[in-house]
């Protein structure tokens, strides 16, 4: 220990044999009485250390004897010139520095930009991505943001940004295009129209100068709604494309700050009205996976080529990012940034996932009543897979103590929108829906998600549970599922062991099977017994098919004339005068029916009086004019 010790103390004793040159220089400094020796000592001994320095030691060197120089001179308080030059010439020596300390800061800036991005889960890729914000007052100091939007986040109850909203929104303002991926609920339609409207300061008339594309109505009016909400206080010109607005609208004047459409709106405009996307200045694609399948890439290759403003800004978000819609933004954009919040491709990890056996349609719809026996806990939304099973579901959950409703294609744009701010409103628990509401639409109480039917792709199931669980909240997914569902459940289960969900074993040890989309065809929704279901459907058709048997005249004629029989029949088979049950015993013949026919069209509009003797009013006069013939 005492070696030890006397070790790590051994740089506080000199060796005074060794350095015995140095200590006698310093000793004779100390000895002599001299001042005048003692000072030229002083300088000769800086002179040396100078020469044996570095360059920063010879700086610091030279400004320690300009200061005993003026101490020595008593020119301190007498000239003030001195001292501004040395305060002016220490300021400027840093600046040789300043290269290696800009380098340093910008370093230290990247460090703390990972830090932050890392404690919210943000993966970003791109050349000089910029900083993420830290809260929405920085939107102010940093960008000068109008106090219009402050107010209004403020009022919206948005307090601190989400991690997508942090980075997208500084990315955007940047002027960068880029292409987001983020969960569901996350705040992606605040991360892109906040930029937009920043981007365009003040209302203007020289046409359209944002374009907002959604893949379905609903979701395009609910992001109109977003964006009037956000832009209160400022007069922007905020429109939707209805059927409406392509009918009556004058294209020609037409001029708005956003427009917000879908896509074969939009393209109907381009073609028919000749509407000028030439000063759009942002084009944001929202649910851009689904706007680059194979049936809608036409319609969006139109509108980006109609969009030709060389300064444009284009920008992607979506909740699911496949690989081919990723090449495809990358065809399209120019030095994009690509901001991941979270895994790719992942579900909300704050909803609750859940898979049922349920073994045939019969089984899922005891099983779903049962579940709503157990604990119904509204607003539910349940998922099937064609507008003709929700409404077969419709029909079994109409009759119970259940507030049902259902929304699909066929109806109405009014009567949609009525079931949406019915099921907003709580006057509607439960909800049987397709896909079409299955992205984007922001339903901030549904508790719970049931896969009635088992969804067709993996990015379906994200879209359709992301439902619930919106912005923090909890949330619940069911899905189930029967024998026909079993190859592809090994697609789902990976999807939710992604968001911390517990997955059976043996669903993981199932082939991996590579499907677009699966969509088996499924029995009927009922309990009915199969037999009394296959009885009803050859009674319904057979109706549809006995206005055509019946038409034709089955009895033989003798006249020769069968032909133009037939054909007059089939003219006049809604007057349903062709059809008689009834014994002829009234002596008409044939022929005689055939001919009234003939003038039954033009003058049974004007005499309403029965016909009593079975011969019309035309078949007397003819006769009359047999007579006097």
């Amino acid at each position: 220990m005492e070696k030890g010790a006397s070790f790590l103390f051994a740089g506080i004793h000199f060796d005074k044999k060794r350095f015995a040159a140095d200590f006698s220089r310093f000793e004779g400094k100390k000895e002599s009485d001299d001042v005048i020796e003692g000072l030229s000592n002083i300088a000769n001994s800086d002179f040396e250390v100078i020469e044996d320095s570095t360059h920063s030691e010879k700086r610091k060197r030279k400004r320690k004897s300009a200061a005993t120089e003026s101490v020595e001179g008593f020119s301190v308080f007498k000239d003030s010139k001195l001292t501004v030059a040395a305060s002016v010439n220490e300021e400027n020596h840093p600046s040789e520095n300043d290269p290696s300390e800009e380098r340093k800061e910008f370093h230290r800036k990247l460090e703390r930009d990972a830090l932050f991005r890392k404690k919210y889960n943000i993966h970003v890729s791109g050349n000089n991505v910029p900083s993420p914000l830290q809260n929405f007052a920085e939107l102010s100091t940093r960008y000068e943001c109008d106090p219009y939007i402050l107010h209004n986040l403020v009022e919206l109850g948005f307090k601190e940004p989400t991690p997508i909203q942090r980075q997208a929104i500084p990315v955007l303002l940047s002027g960068r295009e880029c292409f987001a991926c983020a969960p569901t609920g996350s705040g992606k339609t605040l991360a892109f129209l906040c930029p937009v409207l920043m981007k365009l300061k003040d209302p203007s008339k020289e046409g359209i100068r944002a374009v907002i594309l959604c893949p379905t109505r609903e979701l395009a009016s609910q992001t109109t709604r977003e964006c009037k909400k956000l832009a209160k206080g400022k007069k922007f010109s905020i429109k939707l494309v209805t059927k409406e607005v392509i009918r009556h609208a004058d294209f020609s004047k037409f001029s708005c700050d956003v427009l917000i459409s879908t896509p074969l709106r939009l393209r109907l405009a381009i073609r028919k009205k000749k509407i000028d996307l030439s000063r759009v200045e942002h084009l944001v694609l929202d649910e851009s996976d689904k706007l680059f399948e194979l049936g809608l890439l036409k319609q969006i290759d139109t509108i980006v080529k109609a969009c030709s403003n060389p300064s444009i800004v284009r920008s992607l978000f979506s909740a699911t990012l496949p690989d081919f819609v990723e090449d495809l933004a990358r065809s399209v954009m120019h030095d994009a940034v690509r901001v991941i919040v979270g895994r790719k491709n992942t579900a909300s990890a704050t909803v609750k996932q859940k898979l049922v056996f349920a073994g045939s349609e019969e089984g899922k719809l005891l099983a779903l009543r049962q579940s709503f026996s157990e604990s119904l806990n509204p607003p539910i939304l349940i998922f099937v897979q064609s507008k003709d099973r929700a409404k077969d579901l419709y029909g079994e959950l109409a009759f119970e103590n259940i507030k049902v409703n259902v929304i699909h294609s066929d109806l109405s744009e009014i009567e949609r929108e009525n079931v949406v701010y019915d099921f907003r409103a709580g006057k509607t628990w439960v909800l049987i829906a397709t896909d079409v509401i299955a992205r984007g639409m922001d339903f901030k109480g549904v508790n719970c998600v049931i896969n009635y039917d088992f969804p067709d792709s993996a990015s379906a199931y994200i879209h359709r549970i992301g439902r619930s669980g919106r912005a923090g909240r909890s949330g619940e997914a069911i899905t189930f599922y029967t024998d026909e569902d079993i190859p592809f459940l090994r697609n789902i289960a990976n999807v939710m062991s992604a968001s911390g969900c517990e997955v059976p074993s043996w669903i993981t040890e199932l082939q991996k099977k590579k499907w677009k989309k699966h969509r088996p065809k499924r029995d009927s929704i009922s309990n009915k017994p199969k037999d009394d279901g296959d009885t009803e459907q050859p009674k319904k058709k057979s109706k549809k098919r006995r206005p055509k048997r019946d038409s034709i005249v089955t009895k033989p004629n003798g006249d020769g004339d069968s032909e133009l029989q037939k054909k007059k029949s089939k003219k006049h088979r809604l007057e349903g005068d062709s059809i008689q049950n009834k014994p002829k015993d009234e002596g008409d013949t044939e022929q005689q029916k055939k001919k009234s026919k003939k003038r039954k069209l033009k003058r049974d509009s004007i005499s309403t009086k029965p016909k009593d003797d079975g011969v019309s009013k035309p078949q007397k006069k003819k006769s009359k004019k047999t007579e006097e013939a």
